[in-house]
């Protein structure tokens, strides 16, 4: 199986619709990358690690933002980073689809989707005893 057939299934086992590779554009996963990780970057909402249901709460707390800041299309499409060498990977929402299933072992979870249109941004992030919301902006001449 290649790198790229890994992504792809990672993302069905998490309960996506998975549409496809999407053409390089701007934003570049590394600048939506390095917008989020910033060490300035302020979550929109904290989640403590230890809550009950934590990956509902995680899932439910992304989708609502994703959804009002504008990531998610009518259809529920989006962009999701496959990983800085790969590129964005066109996705859609499913009733099935858990972020949080795409954590690693240690705990450890980045996700970050954009618009189809490349103007927003929004994560998930583990920050020590939390999961972090993040969102950002980009302005069309100011990737």
């Amino acid at each position: 199986m290649t790198p790229n057939d890994e992504i792809k299934r990672q993302f069905e086992g998490a309960g996506f619709e998975v549409i496809g590779r999407f053409p390089e554009s701007e934003p570049s996963v590394t600048k939506a990358f390095n917008r989020v990780m910033n060490v300035s970057a302020q979550p929109i909402e904290r989640i403590p690690r230890n809550e009950p249901d934590i990956a509902e709460k995680v899932n439910t707390a992304w989708a609502a933002h994703a959804r009002n800041a504008g990531v998610l299309a009518d259809d529920g499409s989006f962009l999701a980073a496959g990983s800085l060498e790969y590129g964005w990977l066109q996705l859609r929402l499913t009733s099935a689809s858990n972020i949080y299933s795409l954590r690693q072992p240690d705990g450890d979870l980045l996700f970050i989707a954009r618009s189809l249109s490349g103007h927003r941004v929004c994560a998930v992030s583990r920050e020590e005893s939390e999961y972090w919301i993040l969102e950002e902006q980009f302005l069309p001449d100011g990737y």
